[in-house]
């Protein structure tokens, strides 16, 4: 393949990309995320010297290139709101009526930072026994589509326990919920792990999402059929003892009870739905015990809740593609602020790599044969296809092979 005519072409595939969010301005902070959304494309890094390197190949330019592009990040005097609620709303219109949302949270270690702003102390699960180190936590969301097999990160919203108007991560999960449903008009299963069945959450997900899966722990309280409450564990045995099993799971309609969950209007319909299988985790026996709703009611049995719920790793493969496809955590800046904008222009080079899987399959297919080693990349989706564009732009650019690859 002829590098520099492949590189042409993503440079204007990505200029269409950008171009409704009015990011192809002269100047500006839209100017500067469009320069950061391409450096993070191209050279697979959130590194402000390494975007630079596209537009300039000598030191002190280079220089005010990163100073200027620091300085739009930073800028207080920019009310990003607006552009970020667009690129929400110009990933979200890719989502379809049946594909896959996980959500889970993720911790950004950064273990040197001294005087980052808000910094907090996150574990760092790259390091053997996952040691406590400075960072953020990250709440995400993410696409997947299985068809093709497209993986992108819809919304990455650090926080921080220190950062101003700071209530709790209830509160701050209760917004970004509604954030969410508002921009995807309620489509997609929203898929969650443990952790995600506390009863403000539930109470969260009961109010915004129409269809949601979420894993229970065995003493959450569930109220069963027969008007009785005991914990989820009990429900389970109780299923797998007395209702016929489909699709190898069990299913039991239920409700949350009011008092430990609020809830408003009519109750919705929910069921529990329990594998007949179990498997072995770090050493010990584990059963799923699914809360779905607007699922099992719907034309929708149980071998699909499996199905669609063993389809939440995916959220681990986002994470993984932020730490070894995008880098997030060589980002270096002491601003908050910095951080969040980042994170939305991260969200944009991953829609773009889900765009051009789903609408450039034989321009992917040839930029993932330039990747030399072919086991690992295989196990995160679009870790090859980003590779491959890093390959090509190194190529025709003539840039060195970047410290990140």
């Amino acid at each position: 393949m002829n590098e520099t005519d492949v590189y042409t072409k993503l440079s204007s595939l990505l200029d269409d990309y950008l171009h409704p969010l009015g990011m192809l301005a002269h100047r500006g902070p839209l100017r500067a995320m469009a320069e950061l959304v391409r450096g993070i494309v191209f050279t697979s890094s959130p590194q402000l010297s390494n975007a630079g390197r596209l537009l300039t190949d000598s030191p002190r330019p280079l220089r005010r290139v990163v100073d200027r592009l620091s300085g739009h990040l930073s800028d207080r005097n920019w009310n990003h709101g607006e552009w970020a609620a667009a690129v929400l709303q110009h990933l979200a219109d890719a989502v379809e009526e049946d594909d896959l949302i996980p959500l889970d949270e993720t911790d950004l270690a950064k273990p040197y930072a001294r005087r980052m702003q808000y910094v907090n102390t996150v574990r760092d699960a790259s390091r053997p026994g996952e040691v406590l180190v400075n960072g953020y936590w990250c709440f995400g969301a993410y696409h997947w589509k299985p068809r093709p097999s497209s993986l992108s990160p819809l919304m990455l919203r650090p926080w921080s326990t220190l950062q101003p108007y700071f209530r709790s991560e209830n509160d701050l999960m209760d917004r970004w919920f509604w954030t969410l449903r508002q921009a995807t008009a309620g489509r997609g299963i929203w898929l969650m792990d443990r952790g995600a069945d506390r009863p403000e959450v539930l109470a969260s997900l009961l109010r915004v999402q129409p269809r949601w899966i979420v894993r229970l722990r065995a003493d959450r309280k569930l109220l069963g059929p027969d008007g009785t409450i005991r914990p989820v564990g009990q429900w389970a045995q109780w299923a797998l003892a007395n209702r016929s099993e489909r699709g190898r799971a069990v299913t039991l309609p239920v409700q949350l009870p009011a008092d430990d969950v609020s809830q408003e209007g009519e109750p919705k319909g929910l069921w529990l739905v329990v594998p007949t299988y179990t498997f072995i985790r770090n050493g010990k026996e584990e059963r799923w015990m699914l809360l779905t709703c607007g699922l099992i009611d719907q034309h929708v049995g149980p071998r699909q809740v499996r199905y669609d719920y063993a389809l939440r790793w995916r959220s681990e493969d986002g994470k993984r593609m932020l730490g070894q496809v995008w880098h997030i955590e060589r980002f270096m800046t002491r601003s908050f602020l910095a951080l969040e904008r980042m994170l939305w222009c991260v969200c944009l080079a991953g829609g773009f790599l889900a765009m051009l899987q789903r609408e450039e399959p034989v321009l992917c297919e040839g930029m993932e044969s330039e990747v030399l080693y072919h086991n690992k990349p295989e196990k995160i989706p679009a870790y090859r296809l980003a590779r491959g564009i890093q390959a090509v732009a190194a190529c025709a650019a003539g840039m060195p092979m970047l410290n990140n690859a």
